[in-house]
């Protein structure tokens, strides 16, 4: 396959000047992870000399005058305003509408989007000299940028986003458990997980969110010297506007109990899916279908056929969430759950606690709950355990001055980073 020769224009490709020093990183980034929170955070500390992404709508920018791309405007931060940054503008959404024509779904237009992005990143690079840099990419479209980086003798640091293969194997063994359930999962490639595992070799370093995920890429034959555990940066609501401005809410939340006359008002967030519990949360509410104290709420787009819940009248099932209704769903529930079968972090603990709500989460995620304190750590994922949390939390005393959403700062990110 040819590599494309990439336009240059100014009208395609947003603050084209590259800060060169000795000192210089470069972020590759597909998508808008964390909302750019590597980038913000090398470029508050001085250390960015490039941000390349697959979109970049600057305010005023070509991009911003097409409607159809609304969906795709938030694609920018304040924070990188001045940073220099480029992204293939209109030719990758070009690129998405021709892939979509031809019939790429499911992992075909994953990995081809991957490729897609990878080709554009490479050509920015080429021609760079060989000072000394350093390249960030994240995991599963950095193979051929990290190669590029490494041939001109720069340090090369990947972000692992999920625990990898061993996640992918949990995944599978939970949908042998729920045959039954139609699912749209299917697992991933040979040739995924191949340019993955050359990713992992070819890379200085490797970062992931949290224990759990560095244990799984132990499993892995990746050298435990090179894994760093760097969790994610989290803002509370109300200071970059992502979820609304709830201060006051949170402060009121903290004081109050979690409980209203009768019944507890149960939260889950995220993508509904086996992966993330929902199989085993379903069966525990079913467990619970008799007592008129437990309802629980769905939130979040869905993988699962409807006929898993759909005889449940204590479930609730409410479809993905418009920004703006997402603080009004933390608000109207008493805890969140996620009992996940595995997460790199799960950035939604964070936000369920900020809104002074306490969390029941499993151990395969990001450490954000502190057992007996801001909620309950479920010691097993199996349904009849699940119920038994909930009757538990339900009927226990709870000190709410003790729910605090730990954070984990720009500043610290850069810390972790560059030292």
């Amino acid at each position: 396959m040819l590599t494309p020769r990439w336009p240059t224009s100014p009208l395609l490709i947003e603050n084209c000047t590259l800060t060169t020093s000795s000192s210089s990183w470069i972020v590759s980034q597909l998508g808008a992870r964390e909302h750019y929170a590597i980038p913000r955070a090398l470029h508050a500390a001085g250390r960015l000399g490039l941000l390349l992404t697959d979109h970049w709508c600057a305010p005023g920018s070509l991009t911003r005058r097409f409607k159809r791309l609304g969906r795709l405007h938030d694609r920018w931060h304040k924070d990188l305003a001045n940073a220099s940054v480029q992204s293939p503008g209109l030719f990758f959404f070009a690129e998405e509408v021709a892939a979509r024509a031809k019939g790429l779904a499911g992992w075909d237009r994953i990995i081809h989007r991957n490729d897609w992005y990878e080709r554009f990143a490479v050509s920015r690079l080429v021609p760079l000299d060989e000072s000394p840099r350093t390249l960030f990419s994240f995991s599963y479209a950095a193979r051929l940028a990290v190669r590029s980086a490494r041939s001109k003798g720069w340090t090369t640091v990947v972000d692992q986003i999920d625990p990898g293969p061993e996640e992918e194997r949990i995944v599978a063994r939970e949908h042998e458990r729920y045959s039954q359930v139609k699912s749209s999962w299917r697992p991933a490639p040979k040739s995924y997980w191949d340019a993955w595992h050359e990713e992992m070799e070819l890379c200085d370093r490797v970062i992931v969110n949290s224990p759990w995920s560095a244990e799984c890429l132990r499993g892995e034959s990746i050298d435990p010297g090179k894994i760093d555990i760097v969790p994610l940066v989290y803002v509370p609501p109300g200071e970059n506007g992502l979820l609304g401005d709830c201060k006051d809410a949170v402060e009121q939340r903290t004081v109050a109990s979690v409980k209203t006359a009768d019944r507890l008002r149960i939260l889950f967030l995220g993508q509904v899916n086996l992966r993330k519990g929902i199989g085993r949360l379903v069966d525990a509410m079913r467990l619970l279908v008799d007592d008129s104290r437990f309802e629980l709420t769905l939130a979040g787009p869905s993988e699962i056929d409807p006929d898993l819940w759909s005889s449940l009248p204590n479930v609730h099932f409410v479809g993905p969430l418009r920004r703006s209704d997402v603080a009004a769903a933390y608000r109207a529930a008493d805890v969140f759950i996620l009992p996940t079968l595995s997460d790199g972090y799960a950035l939604t603990q964070l936000e369920a606690l900020s809104y002074g709500l306490p969390v029941i989460a499993s151990r395969h995620c990001g450490a954000a709950v502190t057992h007996g304190e801001n909620g309950l750590v479920l010691p097993d994922l199996e349904p009849s355990t699940i119920a038994a949390t909930i009757v538990q939390f339900f009927e226990s005393d709870w000190d709410l001055n003790s729910i605090v959403a730990p954070a984990f700062s720009l500043k610290d990110l850069s810390r972790r980073l560059v030292g």
